[in-house]
């Protein structure tokens, strides 16, 4: 066998070596889920005016001025993350729904019904949620819920232009999602758990109202545990997804089981859109979008009255978070 060459190195120069790509730094955004607040920018940052001219939600508590305005649908950034967002949520609904129509075609196999279902199906949430908010959180977010965005809006976390994007692009990766289940299941004669339930023994008025509580629950405890910014003392951002994941495991095991007829909580809009997209859209199919969104504005207002931040107007300060 020949020799190593006494000098072999993968680089071929000290300058290949020394122009290494650096990563790509993070674009501060207040209302990114799971990092509490990590990475945004005191209101009144002075190192940071451009930033935060560009980008309004860089910051917590935007001004209404601010958080209206359409400026910020200039800027490519904004777009790359909601195609990320698109992406995201495509992956995230086709895994869920695909799982969710094998449980819940497992209902009748165990003598406890859909216990054992909604069991898995909690638990299957708790393990993949986490592993996509790791991976999209650096670019977008990680929203990947309209629920989620339109929380962050109401709550001054995100401006209107991210909103539009944000939930325009979720809903097309759910809608993509669910044409790509259509294909899988070589039919549209599939329903996905969570967003389908017996109207001969669930009212709608019933429906609605577990789908508010339960989303209200889901945007309340999401918030608490992986966007307040008390709490990166607490536990830190690291393990800010994992709770997240956590929430909307609990929220999917304790509404799957409970009420004969009902199938489970959606929690997300774009999920249940997709769903119906691949399949036939249910004559109540509203309620996936109007229950999340009237939960958002009423979190909103608890947002409102009690802030985890102060929202006292400060003199411009030099430092950031």
């Amino acid at each position: 066998m020949a020799p190593l060459l006494p000098h072999a190195n993968f680089w071929t120069s000290r300058h290949d070596a020394e122009a290494l790509p650096s990563p790509t730094n993070v674009i501060p955004f207040a209302g990114r889920i799971g990092a509490n607040q990590e990475f945004s920018l005191e209101k009144n940052n002075c190192t940071q005016i451009e930033l935060l001219q560009k980008f309004p939600d860089a910051a917590p508590w935007i001004p209404l001025r601010d958080s209206l305005s359409l400026r910020p649908l200039l800027e490519a950034v904004l777009w790359k993350a909601a195609v990320v967002e698109a992406i995201g949520t495509c992956l995230l609904v086709y895994l869920t729904c695909f799982v969710a129509v094998g449980l819940g075609q497992m209902v009748n196999v165990f003598a406890s019904g859909a216990l054992v279902p909604s069991l898995l199906g909690g638990l299957t949430a708790i393990l993949i949620l986490p592993l996509f908010i790791f991976a999209t959180g650096p670019v977008s977010g990680a929203h990947l819920n309209p629920a989620i965005t339109f929380a962050t809006f109401f709550a001054r976390l995100a401006t209107l232009p991210r909103c539009i994007l944000y939930v325009g692009f979720q809903t097309f990766g759910g809608a993509m999602a669910g044409l790509l289940l259509r294909a899988s299941f070589d039919t549209r004669s599939f329903s996905v758990p969570g967003c389908y339930f017996d109207s001969t023994i669930v009212s709608t008025g019933s429906a609605f109202a577990i789908e508010f509580i339960t989303d209200f629950a889901l945007i309340f405890l999401s918030f608490g545990v992986g966007l307040d910014p008390r709490q990166r003392s607490v536990f830190g951002p690291a393990l800010g997804p994992i709770f997240v994941g956590l929430v909307l495991g609990m929220c999917t095991f304790v509404t799957g089981f409970s009420r004969v007829g009902y199938t489970g909580f959606s929690g997300n809009p774009a999920r249940c859109f997709g769903a119906m997209v691949g399949s036939h859209f249910a004559p109540y199919h509203w309620i996936y979008w109007v229950a999340p969104l009237s939960a958002s504005a009423i979190h909103g207002m608890v947002y409102y009255l009690v802030p985890p931040y102060s929202r006292t107007r400060a003199s411009c300060v030099s430092g950031g978070t």
